[in-house]
């Protein structure tokens, strides 16, 4: 009765088993791996789009600035100015020559018509930084008024996302 058995040795399944589960192991992490990319890329790119649409909005409503030549919004002779709360403060001629003024607070981008403040990005993201670089706003300089946005801002578990964009009024400031 030699070479009847045609089982496997406890030995071989052990074997077996064993590299079925270092498979198992390394297959499952490559999945939570992949899951996690693919989240952190998602969440990235609702930032952006976030972000993308205030900057558009900002954008606009800085290009039909006009100068303030009475001080009612801002320094007399000034086309931007920047705020107390870091914001930026203008007359913007599409709305009716309202005062209007973007700033960051509790982490989110704001605007300020009239003391009718509106949120321009969600709770869901995080806006860690909004500076406003100015060149040109005053009458005196002769520089045609220039506004830099830069926008940090990130969601949990994805990457920051920097903007920056430059405008400039719609009205050339010649005299």
């Amino acid at each position: 009765m030699n070479g009847g058995n045609k089982g496997f040795t406890l030995i071989e399944l052990l074997v077996v088993t064993s590299l079925f589960g270092v498979l198992m192991t390394l297959v499952s992490g490559l999945f939570v791996t992949s899951l996690n990319t693919e989240q952190n890329i998602l969440n990235t790119k609702r930032v952006l789009g976030e972000v993308s649409y205030a900057s558009e909005y900002i954008t606009r409503a800085l290009r039909m600035a006009e100068k303030d030549h009475s001080g009612a919004c801002i320094s007399p002779g000034f086309t931007y100015e920047i705020t107390g709360r870091n914001g930026l403060k203008f007359i913007n001629s599409l709305r009716d020559y309202q005062c209007q003024e973007f700033y960051l607070e509790s982490q989110q981008i704001k605007t300020d018509i009239e003391g009718i403040i509106s949120n321009l990005t969600s709770d869901s993201i995080v806006v860690s930084d909004l500076d406003f670089l100015i060149s040109g706003a005053s009458e005196s300089d002769n520089l045609q008024p220039f506004v830099t946005i830069l926008i940090e801002s990130y969601m949990a578990k994805s990457s920051k996302v920097n903007i920056q964009t430059s405008v400039s009024q719609r009205n050339p400031d010649i005299r």
